[in-house]
């Protein structure tokens, strides 16, 4: 045991297998060597191509606490440019989305293309011959844009030591499965609304929570149980569902929700719409889209659940804002996606059932991370039995904690080099 108010500064130790120390929750310096070795020098999650789908479209957000812009570009090109002037540092864009020409710096007027160009300068016949170069005055790109499914994600890294492919691995083909419940095989993010949840406590404290599968017959419990009644079925026989977790490699992960048969996938779903996405996937891949639910990382940031895409935004070693995005099936539907806005309203929403639950538990996480006398937090349930499938993804029930452990992996490749 560590002696309180000592931190060590072995990552491999303090982010052990199934234990964290509490000092990766609290820890300033921690905080920072985070932001350094894993957010400006991995791959993070910045955007969805529907959000910026034509040229002059925008979106400002975040690669840890670093602002940037998405922008789609007017030959149509994706660019993630950090929100800063070049001239004195004020950010040249205040808006979340929208649709513009050129970025202005509403200090001293220069102004950047959708491209990241410096396309002019306030009073510019001050500068003498020489004082600065145009051609190298544009907005800094992120290093690295790339995508998969239309999910765009940047390093600031200029190499990055895996490539997009390895870093999403095995996830993908559970990023297929959400994508295939469109007819198009494509969402539509951000069109019905974002909620934004901050909380006062540590960034990875939601991405362990977004796969949490031992919490929710106790913190859910009355929305669980409006949902079984929905959908007519029970919470009895909750720990051996016959549902799993898995850790799929490089920090990212799923948490199964449920799995229907092929009779009840065909009772839940309308006739017209299981139809119409076995014309456009075939009936196998329609069909397995169709009975599943689950929710996934994509470490650090991102996660995506039925209804929503979550971007975990750090602030600090005890403040993260949270913003859900909700998601349409592009094509589907009028009435399936309703259907998705509602439940995500009754789940997420700001008085939703579900949504409010975990926030209040992370601040009571938080704060009890204050006792240094007690330094380790748990996260072993299972880690005597979980197994590795032939796919390579290490597998644990519903309700141990194996998509728990798998961030840390990466963790302490990222922050110790330890694979």
């Amino acid at each position: 045991m560590n002696a309180p108010g000592k931190t060590p500064r072995n990552y491999a130790d303090l982010a052990r297998t199934g234990h964290t120390h509490v000092s990766l929750y609290t820890d300033p310096e921690v905080y920072r060597d985070e932001l350094e070795r894993i957010f400006y020098r991995s791959w993070v999650y910045v955007a969805h191509d529907s959000e910026v789908p034509n040229p002059g479209d925008y979106k400002t957000t975040f690669i840890g606490e670093i602002p940037v812009i998405v922008t789609r570009d007017q030959h149509s090109k994706i660019h993630v440019m950090i929100n800063r002037c070049m001239h004195r540092g004020a950010t040249v864009c205040n808006s979340e989305k929208g649709n513009k020409e050129k970025f202005v710096c509403p200090y001293h007027g220069w102004e950047y293309g959708s491209d990241g160009e410096l396309i002019n300068v306030g009073l510019p016949r001050g500068y003498n011959e020489g004082e600065i170069n145009q051609k190298e005055l544009g907005l800094v790109h992120a290093a690295k844009v790339d995508s998969y499914r239309g999910i765009i994600f940047a390093s600031l890294y200029e190499t990055p030591d895996i490539t997009l492919d390895e870093k999403l691995g095995n996830i993908k083909e559970v990023i297929d499965l959400y994508m295939n419940l469109s007819p198009t095989g494509e969402v539509i993010v951000g069109k019905s609304g974002v909620y934004k949840h901050p909380y006062e406590g540590n960034w990875k404290i939601q991405t362990e929570g977004s796969v949490e599968g031992y919490h929710a017959i106790f913190t859910h419990v009355t929305a669980l149980d409006v949902m079984a009644r929905k959908m007519g079925g029970h919470l009895k026989g909750f720990q051996n569902s016959g549902l799993y977790g898995y850790d799929t490699g490089h920090g990212n992960n799923v948490l199964e929700i449920y799995k229907l048969t092929d009779e009840e996938t065909l009772a839940r779903w309308p006739k017209a719409y299981v139809e119409m996405l076995c014309d456009a996937h075939g009936e196998k891949a329609a069909m397995d889209a169709l009975r599943s639910r689950f929710n996934m990382v994509i470490f650090p940031n991102f996660a995506i659940l039925e209804y929503q895409f979550r971007v975990i935004r750090p602030l600090g070693p005890s403040e993260t804002e949270v913003r859900l995005y909700h998601t349409l099936l592009d094509g589907a539907p009028k009435e399936i996606n309703l259907r998705r806005i509602r439940d995500h309203e009754f789940f997420y929403g700001q008085a939703s059932f579900g949504g409010p639950d975990d926030y209040s538990i992370f601040g009571r996480m938080q704060e009890g991370y204050k006792a240094g006398e007690v330094p380790w937090v748990y996260l072993n349930r299972g880690v005597e039995t979980e197994w590795v499938d032939d796919k390579g993804n290490r597998v644990g029930d519903l309700t141990q904690e194996t998509q728990q452990r798998a961030p840390y992996y990466e963790y302490r490749r990222l922050m110790a080099g330890v694979e």
